[in-house]
């Protein structure tokens, strides 16, 4: 009997799923989004914010991208697994061609079992830096962990008064970004200018279900409503075990859905605050910049004042504090990968920092490319090229991740293909060097939370798990743009030998390549086994840091 209600569910799940189709025509904008600064920047069918997609847990998602720019363009659904389909994951010369100019490409992503709170960015040249990025919403089709009367959606930005292209050609200028002092981002929230965003309206006695998203490139956010209290009830799309929480803290990549219910009198309004920071940009008092908007119960209505404690008195969700919703256990180890951020000189004069020595850099071939057509040399790091930080995962094996972060800086890192079990934190470095608070060890609780995006805070490790049950080419990097462009990235190659059975990339992606002039098959230079001839000089620490 229960076999046969399986059966019949799985049936009613896949009668219920629809195709949402929609067309992107991802050209340039001209606005002043930070009410000060105005500039180019990258939208969709000429409008900037663009307008956030729902789809409901099952669907497939169809977007026809049209290149109106004068550069490649692709897009990255930010959290979306794609099992299978490893091809329309996004990142440009990870997993495809971008697309040129003036040409299209369709994605069609899968949702699957997957619901919750994700969002779509540009995965070329940056381009979500300058505005190509929205809200991706999976309704879920079963009950929520936590009932609530309706859904409201709150995404933050930093926004720079420059393309991301002029910018970073000023950082490449210095010779330690600490130095840069102008132009730091101000803050967007629902993507308008963080002074002038329009009113949350709240009715007494009402249970309001907030998805929160950091659509950042560079700054932490946090997020309090202060008179309330908050549940949360997902991370990064997965649900947990409800947590109370004062407020929220974010880093670039990450989000939440928390539950707040209102008052039941409409006798006074309220004030949300939002606070945009970062330590990885030093910018003369600028940073933190705070904000301020209305919660609405009633129009005309005082404004409440409290007498808010500081944020070290207040709970805010962290890594290991919360826990999954479906009370998995951790996974037991089969392979163990340590990484460690380290600041080198490296041969072309640049001081950079990287997970090991190896600065992360695209080869000629999209490495799904190479995967796929190099039989059994796939299993081999090296025909990936000397900088494409490739890491070869045996399928289903369970693998450990520790990150170490003995720097000043906060970091986010974003899983491509996968989402990971968070098992502890604790302190790595000294961080009596600039005054800050030691970092305590914290266990996760019984069932470690699984999310896509995690902090790795300054002076500390994070150990995480997933199973490389996704064969594909999968991109691990840290979300500060920043940091990306510069190489702070891995590449996981999962499965190799189960994934040329799998899977075969569409004709049309192949083609699209070929216009380009850009190889399909052999190793990261498009040569034949281990000669990579064509490729650029590979860059490595100088004898003296090398050797530290």
């Amino acid at each position: 009997m229960l076999r046969l209600f399986i059966v019949l569910a799985v049936i009613v799940f896949k009668c219920l799923a629809a195709q949402v189709e929609l067309d992107w025509d991802v050209g340039y904008v001209y606005g002043a989004r930070d009410g000060y600064t105005y500039r180019r920047a990258i939208g969709v069918n000429g409008e900037l914010p663009f307008p956030p997609v729902h789809v409901t847990q099952g669907d497939t998602l169809v977007i026809n991208v049209h290149n109106s720019l004068d550069v490649p363009t692709s897009i990255h659904a930010h959290g979306l697994l794609n099992n299978g389909t490893n091809y329309y994951d996004g990142p440009d010369m990870v997993t495809q061609c971008g697309i040129p100019p003036g040409e299209s490409f369709t994605y069609v992503f899968e949702t699957k079992d997957q619901f919750g709170t994700f969002w779509i960015h540009g995965h070329t040249r940056h381009q979500e830096v300058d505005g190509l990025h929205t809200p991706l919403i999976i309704h879920g089709r079963k009950p929520p962990v936590v009932d609530y009367d309706e859904e409201l959606l709150m995404t933050f930005e930093d926004w720079f008064t420059t393309e991301f292209a002029v910018r970073q050609a000023y950082i490449d200028s210095l010779e330690d970004i600490r130095t840069l002092t102008s132009n730091f981002p101000k803050a967007l929230i629902n993507g308008y200018d963080g002074n002038n965003t329009a009113p949350i309206t709240f009715v007494p006695g009402k249970r309001y279900r907030l998805r929160v998203i950091c659509m950042s490139i560079n700054n932490w956010f946090k997020f309090r409503i202060p008179g309330h209290k908050m549940t949360l009830i997902e991370a990064d799309g997965v649900e947990s075990i409800p947590l109370e929480v004062d407020g929220l803290s974010m880093g670039p990549g990450q989000r939440y859905s928390v539950i707040v219910t209102a008052h039941d009198s409409a006798e006074f309004n309220y004030m949300y605050n939002v606070t945009s920071y970062s330590d990885a940009l030093v910018s003369q008092g600028l940073t933190p910049l705070v904000y301020t908007g209305l919660i609405k119960y009633r129009e005309g209505a005082p404004v409440k004042t409290i007498q808010a404690p500081g944020d070290e008195q207040l709970v805010w969700p962290e890594e290991t504090s919360m826990q999954v919703a479906d009370k998995q256990v951790p996974l037991p180890v089969d392979r163990r990968i340590e990484l460690t951020m380290k600041k080198f000189t490296y041969t072309n004069q640049e001081h950079l920092t990287t997970l090991g020595s190896t600065l992360y850099k695209p080869v000629l071939v999209p490495t799904l490319y190479t995967a796929l057509s190099m039989g059994d040399l796939a299993a081999n790091s090296s025909v990936y090229g000397p900088q494409t930080n490739a890491y070869v995962l045996k399928h289903l094996d369970v693998v450990e991740i520790v990150i170490n972060n003995p720097e000043r800086v906060d970091h986010t890192f974003h899983f491509h293909g996968h989402n990971v079990q968070v098992i502890e934190t604790g302190p790595f470095g000294n961080s009596s060097t600039i005054n800050r608070e030691p970092v305590l060890h914290k266990q996760s609780g019984p069932w470690p939370m699984w999310r896509d995006t995690i902090q790795v805070r300054a002076f500390e490790f994070i150990r995480v798990r997933f199973r490389a049950d996704n064969p594909g080419v999968w991109f691990m990097h840290c979300h500060l743009a920043w940091h990306e462009y510069n190489g702070l990235a891995i590449m996981f190659i999962e499965a190799p030998d189960v994934l040329q059975q799998r899977q075969s990339v569409p004709e049309e992606m192949i083609e699209m390549c070929k216009r380009q002039n850009i190889p399909t098959q052999g190793n990261g230079a498009g040569n034949q086994g281990f000669n990579m001839t064509g490729l650029p000089p590979a860059i490595y620490p100088t004898p003296d840091e090398s050797s530290n």
